[in-house]
């Protein structure tokens, strides 16, 4: 994922993307205002649902410290596994690509993969465009749940 995110950038050239300006930290409420994000010491959602909705909530805040408590793999957040100038440009460049006016699950349920991992199918609206795309989490430490792979490709329309 980590090369994933660093060669996408690379090929859809979003130097545009790591400019931006992002918002300080801030509480985010989700789509729905049933999400409750990590506070405090808490990092990752009590599920797989909960992460997808609650890293879309971040995303569309462009809150990269709540993206960091959601965004991860089995081992915990990204935040406790990289340096904080890699983990922000990772960020940058997934919340520039998944930014939205709008999404939804495509289906109430994800698809079950190897590993424990969870496939969530979404759909985006941005500015009149549309793409779907998946979104894959894990259950890490302490059994929360963190966004471990975001496909991307089908996303470069949406940072312009």
């Amino acid at each position: 994922m980590v090369r994933q995110v660093m060669l996408v950038a690379m090929a859809f050239g979003i130097s545009a993307c790591t400019q931006r300006q992002v918002n300080a930290p801030s509480p985010v409420g989700g789509r729905n205002s049933s999400v409750n994000m990590p506070s405090g010491n808490t990092v990752g959602m009590g599920s797989s649902k909960a992460a997808v909705e609650g890293f879309m909530a971040a995303v569309k805040k462009a809150d990269l410290q709540a993206m960091s408590t959601i965004w991860g793999n089995e081992k915990g957040p990204g935040r406790d596994q990289f340096k904080r100038d890699e983990l922000e440009k990772r960020l940058i460049v997934m919340q520039c690509l998944l930014q939205h006016d709008r999404w939804s699950l495509v289906d109430d349920s994800p698809q079950l993969k190897t590993g424990g991992r969870q496939t969530w199918s979404i759909s985006l609206a941005r500015r009149g465009a549309s793409a779907k795309t998946t979104l894959t989490t894990v259950q890490g430490p302490g059994g929360r749940w963190f966004l471990t792979d975001a496909d991307l490709a089908p996303l470069r329309d949406f940072c312009s």
